[in-house]
């Protein structure tokens, strides 16, 4: 499955941004009962490191739905931070990952970051 939205406009003009969702992901969610994901910058950083946020996926709608861009295909609901959609990220893949027979759903085409400004403090 791939979505191609080559209107997406955001503040900057418009950006071509393909989503795809792979096969299993649609029958990994129809099993949970989910027909919504949204991709979130969960803060994976240690105390040395500062923090660091990784894009992860989660099953459900977003608390915050106006933080992100609804996109909708083949009945999955897909809601994407609107901070990310730009012309570094054109590709989106959303599949599913098994590791030791534990399930989950990964994303590949997002980066991570750190936090600017993070400064240890002298004690």
């Amino acid at each position: 499955m791939m979505y191609n939205n080559s209107n997406y406009k955001n503040g900057k003009g418009c950006v071509r941004i393909n989503i795809e969702i792979k096969k299993n992901v649609k029958d990994y969610l129809n099993h949970q009962n989910v027909q919504d994901i949204y991709i979130e910058m969960d803060n994976r950083g240690g105390c040395c490191s500062g923090p660091i946020y990784v894009p992860t996926v989660k099953l459900g709608k977003p608390t915050y739905d106006a933080m992100y861009d609804r996109f909708e295909q083949n009945d999955i609901a897909c809601y994407l931070p609107k901070k990310m959609l730009n012309e570094e990220t054109p590709d989106i893949t959303i599949k599913l990952r098994n590791f030791l027979g534990r399930k989950s759903l990964s994303v590949n085409g997002l980066l991570a970051y750190k936090e600017d400004g993070y400064k240890k403090k002298k004690i």
